[in-house]
């Protein structure tokens, strides 16, 4: 792989030796940082990508190939660009047929998966403002094609959470908490407008770059799916939630204040609007069971004595996220 993209660089006569600097092997793709040249200051760096196509995952769609997943880069590239604002994806390099890779520019920064820790909850104004960013970002992304709204009927998505609720948790001995199965089953017909855009598909803390050049650079765009942008939002904001879930939070009641807080500022940005619509709430609430779904996947995963106490966590964490989220929805429905 690494003789590919030589010769691809050396046809745009960049070629240098290069080497490999570290790797990730994951499930859903191959991840390889790669630098030509010695070290110093004329050392470059590329990320060299493999997606694995066949991985799925029940919580996030599945992977892109690496041709369609550089066209998307293209794509939005072009249209950053074109608004002239600070939002960017890393530059694509070259598409390498022969491994269904490609190569990408290495950007130089830190995630904003990478700033969630207790540290940023004691000193917040980076995370927070990156959070801000991180939903202009997404307004932008969402921007690139204009379609049609369409009318959805809240009741139809209540009914959804039910059934993905007693076809994925009840077969682990799992349910919602009564309140919220409730209020779901008793949720009158309403109708509301959604808009209809590109979804990113994989938006998450992790693929979010906060990058040393002060711009913000955006990871791993799908752009194969048109849908609501509540899709894209409550993705992002429930691995907000996981990457906190062994906070304190169950015990100590003022740490769901920081959550709370980190939610709304990039709720805020995105909708321009302190008021979280009803139909995110529902969305919320189906991506949190689905997401309840895959930790525990994760927890089961990992054998020891510790893992009782992970899965009863984990179970607690989530009945919490969902009560909050159904309380939520009752004011935002009181509100139509």
């Amino acid at each position: 792989m690494l003789k590919a993209v030589a010769r691809a660089l050396d046809g745009s006569r960049e070629h240098r030796p290069l080497s490999v600097e570290r790797q990730r092997l994951a499930g859903r793709s191959d991840i390889y940082v790669v630098r030509s040249g010695a070290p110093g200051r004329d050392q470059r760096r590329l990320v060299v990508k493999q997606p694995h196509t066949g991985w799925s995952q029940d919580d996030v769609d599945n992977p892109l190939s690496a041709h369609q997943e550089f066209l998307a880069l293209q794509r939005l590239q072009a249209h950053f660009h074109q608004l002239g604002v600070p939002f960017r994806v890393p530059t694509p390099v070259v598409y390498l047929p022969e491994f269904d890779a490609f190569a990408m520019e290495y950007v130089a920064g830190v995630t904003i998966k990478q700033l969630l820790n207790y540290g940023s909850a004691v000193r917040p104004a980076t995370l927070l403002n990156g959070l801000t960013a991180t939903g202009s970002f997404l307004r932008c992304v969402h921007a690139l094609e204009e379609f049609p709204a369409v009318d959805v009927d809240l009741r139809d998505e209540a009914q959804q959470i039910l059934a993905v609720a007693e076809e994925r948790l009840l077969p682990l001995g799992l349910s919602l908490p009564d309140g919220v199965r409730r209020t779901l089953t008793e949720l009158p017909s309403s109708t509301v407008r959604s808009s209809q855009v590109w979804l990113h598909g994989d938006f998450g803390p992790a693929n979010i770059i906060l990058a040393d050049d002060g711009s913000v650079v955006g990871l791993d765009p799908a752009l194969s799916t048109v849908g609501p942008p509540e899709d894209d939002l409550v993705r992002f904001i429930v691995l907000v939630a996981g990457v906190m879930r062994l906070a304190p939070e169950l015990v100590v009641g003022p740490v769901a204040a920081v959550r709370r807080r980190l939610e709304n500022r990039l709720l805020h940005s995105y909708y321009q609007s302190p008021i979280r619509p009803p139909l995110f709430e529902l969305k919320y609430l189906h991506q949190l069971v689905r997401r309840w779904v895959r930790l525990r996947e994760m927890a089961e995963k990992q054998q020891g004595a510790l893992q009782p106490v992970k899965l009863r966590v984990i179970g607690a964490q989530m009945r919490l996220l969902m009560a909050d989220t159904e309380r939520r929805l009752v004011r935002s429905i009181g509100g139509l």
